[in-house]
């Protein structure tokens, strides 16, 4: 990563799993947050010359009334706009724990909510008006964004994760950098009961995380992580899991070449830090 000259750009999610067990409607990992608030402000004094935006997924306070309802599928789905604004609450309810957890750890981004400024159709991005982030980045400011519960021209409505944004606005704002923090420690390649979701009291890597995913190997990750799906029935996740991760991260990495994109753990002090500054933790997707 650059140290000077001009502005780097990395985008950081912290996705739901890290900030709080799914399975649970409104668990948060407060004590993790505002831990990572630290890191990622010790990380931007360290590089002066980084721009970040930051994201956060919906945990147990979106992914279930979203399940529940079907919000993806829109007024197909059956939940009505009722669903739609169910689950918008429970974005809600992230991002202020979110934003007042990452105070507590010395960092203040600024909210950007997609739902605001985005029009999607058919379940993909139609247009986003991005004057707000180019200008909090241009100021040296954090947009925050988040997975969200949109509009959508065909549907009604429908949601959109955080990858499926990083996804649009790679290509508009050229990222260096990508870096998806969950509760494991990158993609895990054993067999179904450990693929991807290690217990998080297991800081050690393990010799079956993939070091890397590429064109090379990606056929068999595939593989793999459909099969565990049926073994994480339990966790109510409406946008993909690691499969939708790993598959959305692949594709922007070979569009945009020269691209570092990774999924590293947000469980193990110092992690998010380290990459944020260069680091190679986790699994590198290419």
């Amino acid at each position: 990563m650059k140290d000077s000259g001009s502005p780097s750009l990395v985008f950081l999610k912290l996705g739901g799993s890290l900030l709080g067990d799914k399975r649970r409607r409104r668990a948060f990992r407060r004590a993790a947050v505002e831990r990572l608030g630290g890191e990622i402000a010790r990380a931007l004094e360290r590089r002066p010359q980084m721009r970040l935006l930051l994201a956060h997924g919906g945990g147990g306070f979106a992914h279930f009334p979203a399940k529940r309802h079907h919000t993806r599928e829109g007024l197909a789905g059956g939940g009505g706009w009722r669903g739609f604004a169910e689950t918008r609450r429970g974005v809600l309810e992230m991002n202020a724990r979110v934003l007042d957890a990452l105070a507590r750890g010395g960092l203040r981004p600024a909210l950007v909510s997609p739902s605001a400024e985005l029009i999607a159709r058919d379940g993909k991005v139609r247009r986003w008006d991005l004057r707000v982030i180019r200008a909090l980045l241009k100021g040296g400011q954090i947009p925050l964004i988040h997975g969200d519960a949109v509009l959508d021209e065909r549907r009604g409505f429908t949601i959109l994760s955080t990858e499926e944004l990083f996804d649009f606005l790679a290509g508009r704002l050229h990222p260096e950098r990508i870096i998806l923090a969950c509760d494991v420690e990158g993609v895990y390649l054993a067999g179904p009961r450990r693929l991807s979701f290690a217990p998080p009291a297991v800081h050690e890597r393990a010799a079956d995380c993939a070091r890397c995913v590429d064109r090379k190997n990606i056929a068999g990750i595939r593989r793999a992580l459909r099969a565990a799906v049926p073994q994480r029935a339990d966790r109510p996740d409406v946008t993909g899991g690691m499969l939708g991760k790993v598959e959305r991260l692949y594709k922007i990495a070979r569009r945009i070449p020269g691209l570092d994109a990774r999924i590293v753990s947000g469980l193990v002090a110092g992690t998010v830090e380290s990459a944020l500054c260069g680091g190679e933790a986790g699994t590198a997707v290419r």
